[in-house]
């Protein structure tokens, strides 16, 4: 199996030579596999670890209880599933905070203010971060450097916080079921110890993620990208698995178009039939709810129709 594809952003930074190659490689990963890693990105390694202290603490304290309460979980435990439950439930804990254009981490009233401090610090390097491989895909399908961004504007920036405990059924559910993003861009931060994130690379095979190592953040492109593209760069689907050991933290913070936002194919070359648009992101974005686990493909058609 080929490795995942590492991208050291320290070379866009350089001279020409060192930016082309980063610049390619960049494109090749998008192109080949729609989802890499990334060294020298520029988010500070103390503040990843203090969010990642943050989430730990904060399932023990407010949602690890309430989640081995749940029908789900106690279906499982007493051995009760019927099969079905991997259609129908994802085994994880989550909850969402708001970045831009508003942000909510105030609603959150058992984060301590040093905390939604550190939270706001962290994602003002994650949205930079964001901006910059945005230029960077921009350029290299072929379009201004901010012709994402500007596509995008003003975006919508959220963090899905997210743990996958321990399962005692792993044969009957899955962590998070098989899914696109529905938006542009994603960045995770990831458990250093556990795995189960598993990309579907090509229609060939399952590619699983490891955990992170050494600071990197590991990044996917979403539906938005591919549309914007034209195909150039695809959404990929993705899962996550359950486990029997352990417990998995997922920081996944999605860089997005607002949902007024119009998006179509950039250009009339990147137009492909297969493209919806021109549409409102937030019309795209309420079909999606009712069709996250479905057909990508028949998602862009209906939206296609239903929009365009």
């Amino acid at each position: 199996m080929d490795q995942i594809p590492v991208i050291d952003l320290k070379g866009l930074a350089g001279g020409d030579d060192d930016r082309s190659r980063t610049m390619a490689k960049l494109h090749e990963a998008c192109q080949d596999w729609g989802f890499f890693w990334v060294d020298s990105h520029g988010v500070d390694a103390a503040l990843m670890e203090e969010v990642k202290r943050f989430v730990y603490r904060h399932y023990e304290e407010h949602l690890e209880n309430k989640f081995y309460a749940s029908d789900l979980a106690k279906n499982l435990k007493d051995d009760r599933g019927d099969g079905a439950l991997s259609d129908q439930a994802d085994w994880e804990t989550t909850y969402f905070i708001q970045h831009l254009p508003k942000n909510t981490a105030a609603d959150f009233t058992e984060i301590p203010p040093a905390t939604r401090e550190a939270l706001d610090a962290y994602m003002a390097q994650m949205v930079s971060l964001a901006e910059r491989l945005a230029d960077c895909i921009s350029l290299n399908v072929g379009l201004d450097a901010a012709r994402v961004r500007d596509a995008f504007a003003p975006p919508f920036v959220g963090t899905k916080f997210a743990m996958y405990p321990a399962c005692p059924r792993p044969d009957l559910v899955w962590g998070l079921r098989a899914h696109t993003d529905a938006g542009g861009i994603i960045l995770l931060l990831q458990d250093d110890a556990v795995g189960g994130l598993e990309f579907h690379r090509g229609g060939r095979e399952w590619v699983p993620v490891g955990p992170t190592k050494g600071g990197r953040l590991f990044v996917n492109i979403g539906d938005q990208v591919e549309v914007l593209s034209g195909g150039a760069y695809k959404s990929v689907v993705h899962r996550v698995a359950a486990g029997t050991e352990g417990r998995r933290l997922s920081v996944a913070t999605f860089y997005n178009p607002g949902p007024d936002a119009v998006v179509a194919p950039a250009t009339a070359s990147l137009a492909a039939a297969p493209y919806p648009g021109p549409y409102r992101y937030g019309d795209y974005l309420e079909y999606y709810q009712g069709t996250k686990f479905g057909d990508k493909a028949a998602r862009f058609q209906a939206v296609k129709n239903l929009f365009s």
